[in-house]
C-alpha cells in the first residue's frame, strides 16, 4: 500500500470540512438561518457568504493552475470583507446556501483537475508569500471556514462544539505535511483560538511547541492581535524573549 498523496490528504480534509459545515447548517433553527447580522456581528448567513466568496476565489486560483485566467490581487482585505458583507446582507438563507452549494461543486471540479505536481510546485496567488498552492487550499478550504463555523458555535454559547471542531480540523491539517514549519503553523493557529477564548494555559502549551518547531513564529507572535490576551503573562514573555 502506498502512502497517501498530498492531493488525497487535501481531498479528505475538504470533505471533512464540508461535513462539519453541513452538520452545523442542519442544526440551525429557522430564526438563526434568517437572522440579520451587523457588520461587526455577523449572523450565520453572513459567515457563509464570506467563506463562499473566498472559496470562489480559491476555485479561480485552481482553475488558473490549469490554464485559466489568473486573479488580480486584493490590496485591502478588511475593505473587501466589508464589501462582501454589504453585498450579501439582504439575501435570504436559501439563496446564500444555494450559492455556497454551487461554489462547492465548482471547487470539487477544479480540485480534481489539478495534479499533485501543480499543488506542490505552483505558488499560491500574490499575497501568500510564494507558498505552494496546496497550502492556500488547506487554509482557504480548511482552516478559514472552520474558524467561522467555530464563531457560529460560540455565538450560540456552545464552546464545546467550537473547541471540538477546531481540534478535529487541526488534526486533519497537521496530517497534510510532516515538516516542522507546517506542524508549527498548525499548532500556532490552534493556540490563537484558545488565546482568543480565555484558555491561556492551553494556548501557551501549544505556542511553546509551535515556536520550537518553527522559530520564525516568535517574531510574528509579537504583533499578532490574536495573542493579546497572553502578552502580560510571564510564560508568554519567556517564549518571545530575544536571545
Amino acid at each position: 500500500m502506498t502512502d497517501s498523496t498530498k492531493k488525497d490528504k487535501l481531498a479528505k480534509l475538504l470533505a471533512n470540512v464540508r461535513a462539519e459545515e453541513q452538520a452545523l447548517w442542519d442544526s440551525l433553527r429557522d430564526e438563526e438561518r434568517n437572522a440579520a447580522g451587523e457588520i461587526d456581528r455577523w449572523a450565520p448567513k453572513d459567515h457563509l457568504a464570506h467563506t463562499t466568496f473566498w472559496t470562489e476565489r480559491m476555485v479561480a486560483q485552481l482553475q488558473a493552475a490549469t490554464g485559466g485566467e489568473p486573479l488580480g490581487s486584493i490590496e485591502d482585505y478588511q475593505k473587501t470583507n466589508d464589501e462582501v458583507f454589504e453585498a450579501n446582507k439582504n439575501r435570504n438563507w436559501e439563496d446564500v446556501l444555494a450559492w455556497a452549494t454551487d461554489v462547492n461543486h465548482q471547487l470539487h471540479t477544479a480540485f480534481d483537475a489539478v495534479s499533485e505536481k501543480m499543488l506542490q510546485d505552483i505558488p499560491g496567488p500574490e499575497g501568500t508569500g510564494g507558498l505552494p498552492l496546496w497550502q492556500n487550499v488547506a487554509f482557504t478550504g480548511g482552516h478559514h471556514p472552520i474558524h467561522h463555523i467555530a464563531d457560529i458555535y460560540l455565538e450560540r454559547g456552545d464552546f464545546q462544539s467550537a473547541q471540538s471542531v477546531q481540534e478535529r480540523v487541526a488534526e486533519g491539517l497537521a496530517a497534510l505535511d510532516d515538516s516542522d514549519a507546517w506542524q508549527g503553523r498548525t499548532l500556532y493557529n490552534l493556540a490563537c483560538f484558545y488565546a482568543l477564548h480565555d484558555k491561556p494555559q492551553r494556548a501557551l502549551s501549544l505556542l511553546k511547541t509551535a515556536m520550537k518547531l518553527s522559530p520564525n513564529l516568535i517574531e510574528w507572535s509579537k504583533q499578532d492581535g490574536d495573542l493579546d490576551s497572553l502578552r502580560e503573562l510571564p510564560e508568554f514573555q519567556a517564549l518571545v524573549v530575544d536571545d
